[in-house]
């Protein structure tokens, strides 16, 4: 038997409705209770909960990492970890993140500015007031690295703007993920150099560059906003981070293809069921950075500023 077989053996989707106290009648339709649901389009059959809507299936793993705001891989990971027999790892095995020395210097945050056709203002507001943003040497390059006070997550890209050379397992890549980082985690929530007002709004976009462009833009604007970022459409927003959310208006600003416009969606969800007021909003002619390049980030604060949502 395979450990999703006995997974799902131990916890049949009615178990896990239960244990994740979610309340749904054994026949007939329903509101979905993963999403904002209108009209009732989920049906159980079998062992599945099916949405009409969008075509979605939910067996009792998914029910799990939906619960949870993960992803299937690390459901089954912690699942698994439950069945009788298996342990999980020793403390001294789980790794914990490694950021190396960061600094700033007007010389480097000159250089990121060039690079990335950005504000010094932003750069400074990002490494001198929020503190996410530093400098240090990562693989044996010159980097910028994001990070923040929550130290879940950081993530590091060459100072020279070329990828990082393949090493072993790594492949090719623009941006290096540091040892010990957890993925889903969202980066700015807490900013080390300053504290985040109750109820100040969030701007979530995806990756590093969109972040520091969320920075010229929030710099080239009246309006006041948190930037926060995901470091990839593929993630769910941690489950631990998710009440940060609530009572707040937060704008999603995903990339404009494909699996940023499937993320979007993924993270209106989850916030919308942890209690804030999501909007997503779709970019015309490339992601925040390339608009912030093409246009100059106080057109685009004013462009944004006439925004409608798309949910």
């Amino acid at each position: 038997m395979s450990t999703v077989d006995e997974i799902k053996a131990r916890w049949p989707l009615t178990a896990m409705l239960a244990r994740c106290n979610i309340s749904v009648p054994p026949r007939g339709k329903f509101h979905s209770p993963f999403r904002p649901d209108q009209n009732p389009s989920c049906e159980i059959y079998g062992e599945t909960i099916r949405d009409r809507s969008t075509g979605e299936s939910f067996d009792s793993i998914r029910v799990y990492a939906e619960h949870k705001g993960i992803g299937n891989s690390e459901a089954i990971k912690q699942l698994a970890g439950e069945l009788p027999g298996r342990e999980p790892k020793p403390k001294s095995q789980v790794h914990t993140l490694v950021i190396p020395p960061l600094h700033y210097s007007n010389n480097e945050a000159y250089t990121l500015s060039d690079l990335r056709r950005l504000s010094m203002p932003a750069i400074e507001f990002a490494a001198v007031i929020l503190g996410t943003l530093g400098f240090g040497e990562v693989a044996g390059f010159s980097c910028w690295i994001l990070s923040d006070g929550d130290r879940r997550l950081a993530e590091a890209r060459r100072m020279d703007g070329e990828n990082f050379p393949a090493v072993k397992t790594l492949g090719e890549r623009k941006s290096h993920t540091l040892w010990g980082s957890c993925k889903s985690w969202p980066i700015g929530m807490n900013p080390p150099k300053c504290k985040v007002p109750p109820g100040l709004p969030v701007w979530i976009v995806e990756g590093g560059p969109d972040y520091l462009a969320a920075c010229d833009v929030l710099m080239s604007s009246a309006r006041e906003f948190l930037p926060v970022a995901m470091m990839g459409a593929g993630q769910n927003i941690h489950s631990e981070a998710l009440p940060f959310f609530r009572g707040r208006d937060v704008r999603i600003l995903a990339h404009p293809d494909e699996a940023g416009l499937a993320a979007a969606k993924n993270w209106l969800r989850q916030l919308a069921a942890a209690g804030s007021r999501p909007r997503a909003i779709q970019l015309q002619g490339g992601d925040l950075n390339d608009l912030v390049k093409l246009h100059g980030a106080e057109t685009v604060a004013t462009i944004l500023s006439n925004d409608r949502a798309a949910r």
